[in-house]
């Protein structure tokens, strides 16, 4: 599977660009109309419908095709030599970009939507826990620690997903090489055999 993602690398890499400037845009388009109030006449858009869950959708559509972009741009990067300076700025600027996007936007906009429409605050209840377990006291979670508790779920499993990746894809040249099937001199598959055999 790596060897044909590597072959076709420059292919898939400027479909993944395509893609993702495509998604971008009717992501943004799609979160810039719905965040308008219901009622007020918009030009050419006006049939787009309005309110918060819109408006995440669109700007969930276009976080998920800024992924694509970013990965399409770094598979143009992706070389079977050594690593130059160059090649590696791009790659450290690519990768700015994406944590940029996971630890202060997608945060952001997280923190925009729950203390905005969702009216997550402190003074509303989420849950209210039974007296008996904590001695006779009233113990309850506040809507506004439910959204930090999310958020930092968010934050941990981007840090998380960003360890794993950046740790699986120093290998990935000699992952791509394990895949490959040696062909001998005399068009033969070579085949490792045991110690025993």
């Amino acid at each position: 599977m790596l060897n044909f993602i590597f072959t076709n690398r420059y292919k898939i890499g400027v479909a993944l660009i395509f893609a993702g400037i495509g998604g971008v845009t009717i992501g943004v388009i799609i979160a810039h109309f719905a965040g308008f109030p219901e009622g007020e006449a918009i030009d050419y858009f006006n049939w787009m419908p309005r309110g918060w869950l819109m408006q995440t959708i669109g700007q969930l559509v276009a976080f998920g095709a800024g992924q694509l972009l970013l990965i399409g741009m770094a598979m143009l990067a992706w070389e079977d030599t050594e690593m130059t300076w160059a090649r590696a700025t791009y790659l450290a600027f690519l990768s700015w970009i994406q944590f940029a996007l996971i630890f202060g936007v997608l945060p952001s906009e997280w923190l925009n939507l729950s203390q905005g429409p969702l009216e997550w605050t402190n003074q509303r209840e989420f849950i209210n826990f039974p007296p008996i377990l904590f001695l006779g006291n009233e113990i309850g979670l506040s809507l506004g620690a439910l959204k930090d508790i999310i958020q930092l779920g968010i934050s941990t499993g981007a840090l998380v997903t960003a360890f794993v990746v950046g740790y699986l894809i120093q290998d990935i040249n000699e992952a791509k090489e394990r895949g490959k099937t040696r062909i001998s001199d005399y068009g033969k598959e070579v085949v490792k055999v045991g110690a025993d055999g």
